[in-house]
């Protein structure tokens, strides 16, 4: 079988593996990131099962912007809540990794982390597939920056785990 064949199936499974991927999952809880008086972004976390305990996978969280932003103010905030949850071994760990996945985001655009049973996360840009930091802690520090309990955002923490 030549090359392009085999990666055009390629494409047709992943793309199709996507799809049900994203339909598995049920909203556990919504949420909008209010800074001052601007509204940042709207959150949405789901999973398989429509709840969540902290560390779970597979999970599903998007962040629906409501201002545009550079890419490298979206790396200083996540850098900024790492220092405010103690992490600060990843404070700047990410950055360029992320600068090379993450685009400038537009008003109205949606960016997605989707991880997988093995905790492996994966980032989306209006549902276009961006690219992966495959390191194993990276899921669960990313995630928790809105789910940890030391999160600087407790109200937004109890509405998208839907309490």
């Amino acid at each position: 079988m030549n090359r392009f064949i085999v990666n055009t199936i390629c494409a047709v499974c992943l793309a199709f593996v996507g799809q049900c991927v994203s339909a598995d999952f049920k909203t556990v809880g919504t949420s909008r990131f209010e800074y001052i008086f601007w509204d940042v972004y709207d959150a949405t976390l789901a999973t398989t099962t429509g709840q969540y305990e902290f560390p779970q996978h597979p999970t599903k969280l998007s962040l629906t912007y409501l201002r545009d932003f550079a890419a490298k103010d979206i790396v200083k905030a996540t850098n900024e809540q790492w220092q405010y949850l103690g992490k600060n071994q990843l404070v700047k760990k990410y950055d360029d990794k992320l600068l090379a996945i993450w685009p400038d985001i537009k008003e109205g655009e949606t960016l997605t982390f989707i991880t997988t049973e093995t905790g492996v996360g994966t980032f989306y840009h209006q549902n276009k597939e961006l690219g992966s930091i495959k390191d194993v802690n990276f899921a669960d520090d990313f995630l928790s920056i809105w789910l940890s309990e030391n999160t600087s955002e407790p109200k937004m923490r109890k509405q998208l785990l839907g309490r």
